[in-house]
């Protein structure tokens, strides 16, 4: 076999293993969101439907390219109209590879830390990336805004 030929030989290899090599840099997390208060926790994400986490349980949701979480947390487990939620959060999220994290504080620290480093900026009743990059919680302190006046 002339050296042209294995040249010849070897780019075809190449270019039919490569593809299975090389995919797309898709970014996907799995992440939770847990309730551990005696909310009812009603979310959407994306603007997508709305889907309910009762109180003790956890959801597992798919974090894929950045994205936005709306959560409320109402004091009756009997959802109707014109009940206002007794905490709420609007969350971002980004996916990048295979780091997915809630977007939390000021671009200052990004550059040390990365956004969403740091559990709870603001977000009270939520926790965010706590305990992993991604998970949302909503604590059992928030019940006290259920306290009659």
């Amino acid at each position: 076999m002339n050296a042209a030929h294995r040249r010849l030989l070897c780019a075809a290899a190449t270019a039919l293993l490569l593809p299975a090599c090389v995919g797309e840099a898709a970014a996907a997390c799995t992440r939770r969101i847990v309730n551990r208060s005696a909310l009812t926790l009603v979310g959407s994400q994306n603007g997508g439907p709305a889907f309910v986490v009762p109180p003790g349980r956890t959801r597992s949701v798919r974090l894929v390219e950045p994205g936005t979480f709306d959560l409320a947390a109402y004091c009756s487990p009997v959802l109707a109209p014109g009940i206002a939620p007794a905490a709420q959060a609007h969350l971002t999220y980004e996916a990048i590879l295979d780091r997915c994290y809630i977007e939390l504080g000021t671009n200052e620290l990004a550059t040390t830390f990365g956004r969403g480093t740091f559990g709870m900026q603001g977000t009270w009743p939520f926790t965010a990336n706590m305990p992993r990059q991604g998970d949302i919680v909503l604590g059992p302190v928030a019940a006290e805004a259920c306290r009659p006046q």
